[in-house]
């Protein structure tokens, strides 16, 4: 009877012996392809060395981009990094009055001539002294230095009302600005002529740069159409005026990694979006913080914001 049992218990093991030693080949085999699939190769190792991740460059190329992706926003361009400069950005967009009482988004953004001339003036009499984008980027890049109170002045979408109402008090307080242009609405109803810009231009006082050429939400569309947007704005510009173009600013502040990328790829060698603070630093330089100047705020409001 005992030889027997022995004899089961070895026919038992006989029978049990295979699958173990299969069972273990597989989960060995399995390791050994992981392994394979997720080593990296050799010049790929090297690509990363020579190439260290940083947070305002990427290797990504637009023209390898799939045909239509629709990128999420992302805010790792608002943190301010770097060599830090108190430089307020003001945002305007139409200087005029609102033809239309039931358009009440048009009495946000637009400021009436008698109040935008009340605020150059306080503006004047205190002293500020207003500077150009260019003039601040070389301030960040610590290759000039600035005025005791400095300060930028913006206007967006390239309205015909910068050059019938902005322009003559901007003027007369031989103030500088920058317009941001829309170039595709260019000569439409209620927008500036390409004539209005180019003599602006040659007069020195005011500055263009890129908006787009539709004012599309950027991130709202694909790749290679954000590409167009920013790339052909700043060759039409540059075309028109025979100048370099040198900034841009994101339509509705619409911006992600890739945008960023691509505004880096067209040679603007800065940007500015919306957010507010009234700090600049190199680690936002493509993302400029602005101050958005509501329409419907009286003088003493206005003061505060500064």
């Amino acid at each position: 009877m005992q030889v027997k049992k022995k004899s089961k218990a070895k026919s038992k093991l006989k029978k049990w012996r295979f699958p173990l030693w299969g069972i273990a080949s597989l989960i060995l085999a399995g390791f050994l392809l992981a392994q394979f699939i997720l080593l990296p190769s050799a010049s790929n190792l090297k690509k990363d060395a020579d190439n260290p991740f940083k947070l305002t460059t990427t290797t990504l190329q637009p023209s390898a981009l799939p045909q239509k992706i629709t990128p999420k926003p992302t805010k790792s361009y608002t943190i301010h990094s770097g060599y830090q400069l108190k430089v307020p950005i003001l945002m305007y967009h139409y200087i005029g009055y609102n033809p239309d009482p039931a358009d009440k988004a048009r009495y946000i953004l637009a400021t009436n001539p008698d109040n935008f001339k009340q605020q150059m003036k306080y503006l004047s009499d205190q002293s500020y002294q207003t500077i150009s984008l260019d003039t601040l980027y070389a301030a960040l890049k610590k290759q000039t230095t600035l005025p005791s109170k400095p300060i930028i002045l913006t206007f967006d979408d390239g309205y015909e009302d910068f050059y019938t109402n902005a322009y003559p008090i901007l003027q007369e307080f031989n103030f500088k600005a920058t317009v941001f242009i829309p170039t595709g609405l260019m000569e439409k109803r209620a927008y500036l002529t390409w004539p209005q810009i180019q003599l602006m231009s040659r007069q020195g006082l005011i500055t263009f740069g890129a908006h787009t050429v539709n004012h599309y939400s950027l991130t709202s569309i694909s790749g290679d159409e954000s590409w167009q947007e920013i790339s052909q704005s700043k060759r039409e510009l540059q075309n028109r005026l025979g100048i370099p173009i040198n900034f841009f600013a994101y339509p509705g502040g619409s911006l992600n990694n890739l945008i960023v990328s691509q505004v880096q790829k067209a040679g603007f060698v800065g940007a500015l979006g919306t957010w507010p603070n009234h700090f600049q630093s190199e680690g936002t330089i493509y993302n400029m913080p602005r101050l958005r100047i509501n329409g419907l705020i009286d003088l003493k409001t206005y003061i505060e914001l500064l």
